[in-house]
């Protein structure tokens, strides 16, 4: 059995009825290529069940530990794919709003803790001829880097999948772990739980300022430069406090999708041209649709919004925690009304939360979680994400902005050439939108997650950031 890990057991403390932390990717196919012109349910479960030993996380499932005094665990599970794996249909005309409205109403709806965190929609009926693919996979269970390592398992190079040497039947999984033996995994977790603390002091300490509520206390900054100072981890920047916004509130339980593609050659021409990366360009983008949203709705503040931007991290091993992640907060220039002046902004504030890595926020909150006894886990991270969205509160941050790498070249699925994949993220408590970014073959599709209730126009965000960047390459051809 392998032990979720930290940050793994935070996110599933954050879930509750309105907040579910699971990310997605909806991948729409041209099923001409295939025989029959057709991408049924019964051609995908077959293609997952073929498969399914290449993705441990599809056959995977919780098991609590008694009374909560340690981590769950991730045990072996039967796979149900008549479940897991389902079919519906777009009405005519079956066009954009209505794969959007969708795909938010199947993103809203939690994950079932009692099987494997993961589920796929083939969704029919859409213009032209083409299908769409929904994968839904717990947060706990895969980051961004792992869930397109899962794609690459599920798609292949050329239309005729290929196919693996014929095996005997998956045996079934082993009958579920007696609760006296998770009894003694917990009373023994609960043991070193004092040493856990201990070893994660310092750390929570140096980013204390950075986290939700406490951060605006009385004498915070001090206490977190001095421990930062004395482990020798001195910050290049003052913290920036973020304004809040009206997407900074309590969230419902319902969401709405923004998607948009752009050009990758685009992008990359900006990049050359300021000589920047690509996820500061990125971060202009981002910065300038939401200068928009926010000027349109009389609510532009003064100063920056802040993003938290996750970063990946190198580790080996097949024992690899399942997100190797961290993240940087950056000030994002919503302040800066030129796009070139803004650009510019982004790639300075970026430089600098990097030479920070470590001592932000959500690295000072898992830190604080691992000194919080696991029977108190899901009361401490949950009473945090709500006073982080009360009002009077300074949020933690404001939005979050997201770049994943994903295939260079033309892939299929089950056959079907991949036409386009935009991921999707969760949002919680005080933390209403989620824009992520994802390359590939030649594309980079822009998906934006919302509060239903507090972003009910999200597609105007995501056609401004397109927006955005042809600002940019106005620029850069001048």
């Amino acid at each position: 059995m392998l032990q979720v890990d930290d940050l793994g057991a935070m996110y599933l403390a954050a879930e509750n009825n309105r907040v579910s932390t699971h990310t997605a990717a909806l991948i729409t196919v041209d099923p001409a290529t295939l025989t029959g012109g057709k991408l049924t349910v019964a051609r995908l479960r077959a293609l997952v069940l073929e498969r399914l030993d290449l993705v441990p996380a599809f056959h995977r499932r919780l098991a609590e530990v008694p009374f909560g005094l340690d981590r769950p665990y991730w045990v072996e599970a039967d796979v149900d794919l008549d479940f897991h794996i389902r079919e519906v249909s777009l009405p005519e005309p079956g066009d954009d709003d209505q794969l959007r409205e969708q795909v938010a109403r199947i993103f809203s709806r939690p994950l079932d803790r009692a099987r494997p965190l993961w589920e796929m929609y083939l969704i029919q009926g859409l213009a032209d001829g083409r299908a769409a693919v929904l994968t839904k996979i717990h947060h706990a269970v895969a980051d961004g880097r792992t869930g397109v390592q899962i794609l690459s398992a599920l798609t292949d190079s050329r239309p005729r999948p290929r196919r693996r040497p014929r095996r005997s039947p998956r045996p079934a999984a082993p009958p579920p772990p007696a609760p006296g033996s998770m009894l003694l995994r917990g009373l023994s977790g609960a043991v070193r739980q004092p040493a856990r603390a201990a070893a994660g002091l310092p750390a929570a300490l140096s980013g204390l300022d950075e986290l939700p509520v406490f951060g605006t206390m009385p004498g915070i900054r001090l206490v977190g430069a001095t421990t930062a100072l004395v482990r020798r981890a001195r910050r290049h920047r003052v913290i920036a406090r973020p304004p809040r916004t009206s997407f900074n509130r309590q969230i419902s339980g319902h969401r709405r999708i923004g998607i948009t593609t752009v050009a990758l050659d685009d992008v990359k021409r900006v990049k050359t041209h300021f000589a920047v990366s690509v996820n500061d360009v990125v971060l202009a983008m981002a910065a300038g649709a939401l200068r928009r949203w926010l000027l349109e709705h009389s609510e532009l503040p003064e100063q920056p919004l802040t993003a938290v931007v996750p970063v990946g991290l190198r580790r080996t091993g097949p024992d690899s925690a399942a997100n190797e992640l961290s993240a940087v907060v950056v000030p994002i220039p919503t302040d800066v009304d030129d796009p070139a002046a803004r650009l510019g902004v982004a790639h300075e504030a970026m430089l600098g939360a990097l030479r920070d890595l470590g001592t932000t926020a959500p690295d000072a909150l898992v830190d604080t979680v691992r000194m919080v006894p696991p029977a108190f886990v899901v009361q401490t991270v949950q009473l945090l994400t709500r006073l982080n969205a009360w009002a009077p509160r300074t949020p933690a941050v404001n939005v979050n902005i997201s770049n994943v790498r994903g295939p260079e070249r033309t892939v299929y699925l089950a056959g079907a050439r991949v036409c386009s994949m935009v991921p999707l993220a969760g949002i919680t408590d005080g933390l209403g939108v989620n824009l992520t970014v994802m390359s590939y073959s030649g594309r980079l599709a822009v998906g934006i997650v919302a509060d239903r209730e507090q972003v009910p126009d999200v597609q105007r965000i995501a056609d401004w950031t397109a927006a955005e960047l042809a600002s940019l390459v106005s620029f850069a051809r001048c």
